[in-house]
């Protein structure tokens, strides 16, 4: 989605001492920007994940369904699997670990543009597992927050595969949320 930014036009006089603002990468960061921006977290990451798969099969041009596993008491997992354009490594290991990073900030046919949304699982997991996809290759990547609480993002395997291109994000529920995610899934 394409936002609006508006170039504004300043005019400084005089000579100042001046300094640009940054963002500190820290657990307290990460930890707002995954977790505290989200009111009902079970329901953000069905969202953001689902909009995620959702804009990759707009940028794939498929218009057929993508997979959504909702957790029961025997499969105690949330995972979405899109049949996109695939990530490649570079992509996954540029989106899944910078905040704010944005493929879909082109056009307005895509929902998400702001970076967040692959993050979102944090906010109800300290690990998920993304899985790609991409031109005859499947790597499975490990997200996981480390002992200082810092969001890691691991290469976990790599192999060929005959599969479509497409990613899969996959997070583990705790039981007391299985039917929290049916509940917000409608």
């Amino acid at each position: 989605m394409i936002l609006n930014e508006t170039k504004k036009n300043v005019v400084v006089s005089g000579e100042f001492e001046q300094t640009q603002f940054k963002l500190k990468a820290d657990p307290k960061a990460f930890n707002i920007l995954s977790d505290k921006i989200y009111t009902n977290k079970v329901k953000a990451v069905i969202r953001e994940i689902s909009t995620n798969a959702y804009d990759a099969h707009v940028a794939a041009g498929n218009d057929e369904s993508f997979d959504v596993h909702l957790p029961t008491s025997l499969e105690p997992w949330f995972s979405v699997r899109d049949y996109g354009t695939g990530l490649s490594h570079k992509d996954c290991m540029e989106i899944y670990t910078t905040y704010f990073h944005s493929t879909k900030t082109d056009s307005n046919d895509y929902v998400g543009a702001l970076g967040l949304g692959s993050k979102s699982p944090y906010a109800i997991a300290d690990s998920f597992v993304v899985t790609s996809w991409f031109n005859g290759e499947k790597r499975v990547y490990s997200a996981y927050k480390d002992e200082n609480d810092c969001p890691q993002f691991a290469l976990l395997t790599t192999d060929n595969s005959d599969e479509p291109n497409g990613v899969e994000v996959s997070v583990a529920v705790s039981t007391d949320q299985v039917y929290e995610f049916t509940q917000e899934a409608v």
